[in-house]
């Protein structure tokens, strides 16, 4: 200790000495043993925050394609029960995406047509919410169920299934459900009737009819009575200019105080029968491919035949047939004249793989200007 504390104390300088005296000695070897420490500190800690900072502190946080999405929805299944309603219901399927990548939806696909529905956003963020919309139409009875799925990126559940249960009995009952009239050849007109119930017990509360097309005409018997919770609806279909052989209309029925949607429709089926009738009304028309030679084909495969006739044994003239579809050749053959003929169909050239077209016949009848026969015709594989 005490030599210790004798090395430290002050000391004077030997002028007559070549060499530092050894305290000096002492002095620089410390001055540059703590420079070089500290330098050797600095180099380490340098060194050590640069490491640090090239060291990737979370692979999924700097790898994004590590990050997941997952849809977890607060309930998949739904279940009104019975109800008794008119128009369409309405409701929403609310999700979350409780992973931890961005959640990405398509469109939904629905189990039937009377269902729409649609998601939103269609991208959703980790920890963040979505909401599928759905709207049922409530056109006929329905117990049962209908469904949706929602497709996504979510590895675990690509699809997911939500279902809709329901009971439903419609406020306003029709019977039959749709109406099929004829109007024979020679006649302008068809009648027919339905009825319409309100199904709890209410009054009717019908404030209009409206029909789809000009032709068709429907309104109240004059039995109907509007306080009643039943009422039968007259229609009577006319000749349209120019029919064809089956129309389609409707008739829709709107309450006092639902102005926005018709809250029933009835279907509408009509034959139109013509002085002039067409055997087949319509040809579906299948030749098997025997290849691109005409040649290698059948000559029955190549040839149809349709039957015209004067329905009310009126003379009739034909003239000038032709057809939209490429190849093909007609030929107009009296079978009875003036009453029965043939449309004789050939292929001259071979016909594209699917094909639709039309036959027409100018006629000399003022009901019936010209005749039309539609057709579909497809080359099958016989391999």
């Amino acid at each position: 200790m005490n030599r210790s504390k004798a090395d430290h104390r002050p000391q004077t300088t030997d002028h007559n000495s070549r060499s530092p005296r050894p305290c000096l000695h002492r002095r620089l070897r410390s001055g540059i043993s703590g420079r070089v420490f500290a330098l050797g500190c600095s180099w380490i800690f340098s060194a050590s925050l640069y490491a640090s900072e090239q060291t990737p502190k979370s692979s999924i946080a700097l790898n994004p394609s590590n990050a997941i999405p997952k849809i977890q929805f607060e309930t998949n299944v739904f279940d009104f029960g019975k109800i008794t309603a008119y128009g369409s219901i309405t409701g929403v399927f609310k999700f979350k995406n409780v992973g931890d990548g961005i959640l990405k939806l398509d469109r939904p696909q629905v189990s039937c047509d009377c269902t729409e529905a649609k998601v939103k956003p269609d991208q959703v963020a980790s920890g963040n919410s979505g909401e599928v919309f759905y709207t049922i139409k409530l056109d006929r009875p329905l117990h049962g169920q209908r469904t949706i799925r929602v497709p996504s990126n979510d590895p675990k559940m690509p699809i997911a299934q939500l279902t809709i249960k329901l009971d439903y009995t419609p406020v306003y009952d029709l019977n039959p459900k749709s109406l099929r009239l004829t109007i024979p050849a020679g006649q302008d007109e068809a009648q027919g009737h339905f009825t319409v119930t309100r199904t709890d017990g209410k009054a009717l509360d019908i404030g209009r009819l409206s029909v789809s097309q000009p032709w068709l005409v429907a309104g109240f018997d004059p039995s109907s009575k509007p306080e009643e919770g039943v009422a039968q609806i007259n229609v009577t279909l006319r000749r349209p200019p120019n029919p064809a052989p089956v129309v389609t209309a409707t008739v829709q029925l709107w309450t006092t105080n639902q102005p926005a949607a018709a809250v029933q429709t009835l279907v509408v089926l009509g034959e139109i029968q013509a002085e002039l009738s067409a055997t087949p009304s319509q040809l579906y028309w299948v030749i098997p491919d025997f290849g691109s030679n005409i040649a290698s084909y059948p000559a029955e495969s190549l040839v149809r035949k349709v039957e015209l006739k004067s329905v009310l044994g009126r003379d009739v003239e034909l003239k000038n047939p032709s057809t939209t579809i490429k190849g093909m050749r007609i030929q107009l053959v009296t079978t009875q004249p003036k009453k029965e003929f043939d449309l004789v169909l050939k292929f001259d050239e071979l016909p594209q793989t699917f094909t639709k077209g039309t036959v027409t016949v100018e006629t000399s009848l003022a009901s019936v200007p010209k005749i039309e026969v539609p057709l579909i015709i497809s080359v099958a594989s016989a391999r």
